[in-house]
């Protein structure tokens, strides 16, 4: 992730406190996080889909694709406890933040308990900084519940330096977390990038600032990096970077950067500098930057036939090893993708054409059942569809980087020639409907897409 970003919660009614530096230290934070998150968010789709980042000491699992996730995490020993009822060091988590050194571990039982940190003003970038660092480590989420109240300060500023010290960040176990509204977190642009980690949690509000999270629910909706394994989302997502694992996103995801495997967005997706692979997008895609759909199911956008929506001309923007139950929307000669490629489209049989103009430079090879393809350049010109770039059938092997070891064009169910065992280019060529006669040289004869693959 880009560590010089400022990040800045999009409700502008938040107001943020600072986390301390290395002398004065945050309030409800801890030294025992999970590791740093992923960096270099992907830009074109460039960024390696297969593998994750190093983790901590709690290691990695393998997943069905050949990466690997984050293993699941162990809470740290509290060095004290705080409980209602029942032997303990404290009766009231107040009591021990009050008590304690920061760097502590405390251990929360069950009950519902309330902490109002402490912080000082500091001039020097004119907000408040907490002034002690913590862990918490409840029992469950469903048991302990911590509400953070307000803190008193003399002053607050809406964008202010979100900051940890240098050996630790904050770390949250085991708990629900209710974060007033009006609280928020962000970081300064020159400060080094470090999460909140939040695991087996769940968060009432948002932290505002960069989080990592391992089998937590988050209630609210959020804007600001997460780097996420088993999570929940239950409202929207936004943010400059999400790199989420086996997730389920209940509304929409719209990041400026990330990469999410393995998991089920059930609102609509916006690609931009994203790689999702191995993904359910159950309310389709719009494409509104550059990155990667790799091997998702794609179903279509909201209250429409549509699947894939491509708001503008993302050239470095890829569609692969999909399967696409809508057609794919785009401004005919002037919003387009680099490649579809490798995708089977099954569209319902009131879609007519599945494509309808030139989405993509690269179209092949592709299925397309129950609805056709009609090609519209609009003629190119300064600002239109590079004509002389698209390629239904693949590069000649003579090509100094030739993608595939022969011509290989798309499927068609609505072409009558298309005819023969798996693996066979049909006899003739095809020309395509619409007005520039494009001609698909080496159509497909069977929509089985792997017995191609297999051959070459």
């Amino acid at each position: 992730m880009d560590t010089d970003r400022l990040l800045v919660g999009r409700r502008s009614n938040r107001r943020t406190f600072l986390l301390a530096s290395s002398v004065a230290v945050s309030a409800f934070a801890g030294c025992l996080g999970n590791g740093e998150g992923e960096e270099g968010a992907p830009d074109g789709g460039d960024a390696d889909n297969g593998d994750e980042n190093e983790d901590d000491e709690n290691g990695e699992e393998d997943t069905d694709d050949g990466g690997s996730v984050r293993s699941e995490p162990s809470p740290p020993t509290p060095d004290f406890t705080v409980a209602k009822d029942g032997p303990s060091d404290y009766d009231t988590l107040q009591e021990a933040y009050e008590s304690l050194d920061s760097g502590d571990v405390i251990g929360v039982g069950p009950g519902t308990y309330t902490l109002q940190p402490d912080v000082e003003y500091l001039s020097d970038v004119d907000g408040e900084m907490l002034t002690k660092t913590f862990s918490y480590v409840g029992e469950s989420a469903d048991e302990t519940t911590i509400e953070l109240i307000f803190p008193e300060a003399s002053s607050f500023t809406v964008r202010a330096p979100h900051r940890f010290p240098e050996e630790c960040a904050p770390a949250f176990w085991q708990a629900t977390l209710e974060v007033p509204a009006e609280m928020s977190y962000s970081r300064s642009e020159h400060d080094q990038f470090e999460a909140i980690t939040a695991n087996y949690c769940t968060i009432d509000g948002s932290f505002g600032g960069p989080t990592d999270a391992y089998d937590t629910d988050f209630t609210d909706s959020i804007s600001h990096e997460v780097d996420a394994v088993r999570c929940r989302f239950h409202e929207d997502v936004g943010g400059p970077g999400i790199f989420a694992d086996v997730c389920q996103f209940n509304g929409t995801v719209d990041s400026d950067g990330g990469i999410i495997r393995d998991s089920t967005i059930e609102g609509v997706f916006d690609l931009n500098s994203v790689n999702a692979r191995q993904c359910e997008l159950e309310q389709g895609v719009r494409i509104t930057g550059n990155g990667t759909l790799e091997e998702c199911v794609v179903d279509p956008l909201p209250g429409s036939e549509v699947a894939i929506d491509i708001r503008s001309r993302y050239e470095r923007a890829i569609v692969t090893g999909c399967e696409i139950h809508g057609s794919v929307r785009s401004d005919r000669d002037r919003w387009y993708i680099g490649r579809f490629e490798l995708n089977t489209f099954d569209v319902p049989s009131s879609v007519r054409y599945i494509i309808d103009g030139a989405p993509a430079t690269d179209i092949y090879p592709n299925a397309f059942l129950n609805g056709d393809v009609r090609i519209s350049t609009g003629g190119g010109g300064p600002s239109g569809f590079p004509v002389e770039e698209l390629d239904l059938y693949g590069h000649d092997p003579a090509d100094d980087e030739p993608r595939w070891d022969r011509n290989l064009g798309n499927y068609y169910s609505e072409w009558d020639g298309a005819d023969g065992d798996p693996g066979d280019v049909a006899d003739g060529t095809r020309t395509l409907p619409g007005p520039d006669g494009v001609m698909d040289r080496y159509p497909l004869a069977t929509p089985d897409l792997e017995a191609y693959l297999e051959d070459d």
